[in-house]
């Protein structure tokens, strides 16, 4: 039987800075005596709104096992631009901490992602991971993904954008090709030495719009002034399009009004809410893997 984890180049495997990314890695690294391939390589997309745990993690992973993570951050998606002058390379001292990345392509669409539009993914994630592919001279590769086998529904979708043929790349997933769950992840990173370190009900961007108002309202609860920048970026589209209602990640709620509901009740939240959430589990960037243009 042909092993999952053996990737051939050249490849892209994405690194999201979580547990089942990490826990994928280590199984391509195992599966490789510990060595990659040279046209395989191994990167991490930096949003500058990734919690630093996750920062320190995909840091610790590539010092302990070896290998090099190529960290990059989006800086245009022009099509007049150059592709190598579409992303910046970092690193773990130099990788933007305050929102930096994000808030440039908020000004370059001059309105806010959502849970429809998430272009904050598509050219944060998926197009700069596919500009540094094309920077170094690849037409076309294999993009590997941490999917797990319990995730079959993104799965699925990864299998039918393959079948479409709209994309530079092809999709493989070899944790749901090796039937991997998210208990075999957790039962893995009990074992080692260093863990990613988050709560249950945080993931590594620390506000993402898409965690549902109760996890939001424990993410400022346990960690005050997260929300400020979200609340701030709407504030200033609300500035500049002169929406009366004001422009918002989320319909129903600001990140002001979520920021004033902590401030008013602040130990309402507090409890273990979304220890069994499997939501609290999925990777920005890997889940909606195939939606690039």
């Amino acid at each position: 039987m042909t092993n999952p984890y053996r990737i051939e180049g050249p490849a892209l495997i994405s690194f999201s800075g979580g547990r089942t990314s990490g826990y994928m890695l280590w199984h391509i690294l195992d599966a490789h005596d510990g060595k990659l391939p040279d046209d395989v390589h191994v990167c991490f997309a930096n949003t500058g709104k990734e919690r630093e745990e996750t920062l320190r993690f995909v840091h610790e992973c590539a010092t302990r096992w070896g290998v090099r993570v190529r960290w990059i951050e989006f800086v245009d998606y022009a099509k007049k631009a150059p592709v190598a002058d579409r992303f910046e390379e970092v690193g773990f001292n130099s990788a933007s901490r305050s929102g930096e990345p994000f808030a440039a392509v908020i000004r370059r669409k001059g309105y806010l992602p959502n849970s429809v539009t998430r272009f904050c993914t598509t050219h944060m994630k998926i197009e700069t991971l596919k500009h540094f592919m094309l920077s170094l001279g690849y037409k076309t590769w294999t993009n590997v993904v941490g999917l797990r086998a319990d995730e079959m529904h993104r799965v699925a979708r990864g299998h039918a954008r393959n079948a479409s043929g709209k994309d530079r790349w092809k999709t493989v997933m070899p944790l749901a090709d090796a039937g991997v769950t998210n208990r075999d992840v957790r039962a893995f990173w009990a074992r080692q030495e260093f863990d990613l370190g988050l709560l249950p009900f945080e993931g590594n961007c620390d506000a993402c719009f898409l965690k549902a108002r109760p996890k939001l309202w424990e993410v400022e609860r346990t960690r005050p002034g997260t929300l400020d920048w979200w609340s701030q970026q709407e504030a200033e589209i609300t500035g500049k399009t002169n929406k009366a209602s004001g422009a918002r990640f989320v319909t129903e709620y600001s990140y002001a009004e979520l920021i004033q509901d902590v401030r008013r009740q602040p130990d309402m939240f507090a409890g273990g809410l979304f220890d069994d959430d499997p939501d609290m589990d999925a990777e920005c960037g890997l889940w909606c893997a195939g939606e690039a243009a």
